[in-house]
């Protein structure tokens, strides 16, 4: 009884991984193609998922548990930020998305000045 419990909680933990991985392959596929990066971005979305889902980690989860994703996850956060970064370049905005320091971004439309009516120009009340 007890055997027929812990292959179905192996299953179903392992079925979660894979489909957690397919997500994360289709995502960077996504993100290399929309944004067209270039080759030291697309090496660094595939090795990241490579080391990801490869069976050799600098902190194993068979030993520390939970604890071993640490580095996974710390991996996966490094190529975001990175491609994020390479992205910004690309487009010509700053890492915070900005054209310069305080201006809104070129993508948002302009919005039109408030104008006063005409002969209430410069009247105080």
């Amino acid at each position: 009884m007890m055997g027929d419990s812990f292959g179905t909680t192996l299953l179903v933990v392992l079925g979660v991984l894979v489909a957690l991985g397919l997500a994360l392959a289709v995502a960077a596929l996504v993100v290399i193609r929309r944004y067209e990066l270039p080759l030291r971005g697309t090496v660094a979305t595939l090795a990241s998922l490579a080391y990801v889902v490869s069976p050799v980690d600098a902190v194993p989860e068979i030993p520390f548990g939970p604890i071993g994703l640490i580095d996974d996850i710390m991996v996966i956060i490094a190529a975001v930020v990175y491609v994020r970064g390479v992205i910004a370049a690309r487009r010509g905005l700053d890492p915070a998305g900005l054209d310069d320091p305080g201006r809104a971004p070129r993508d948002l439309p302009r919005q039109p000045s408030a104008r006063l009516p005409r002969g209430r120009r410069g009247i105080r009340r």
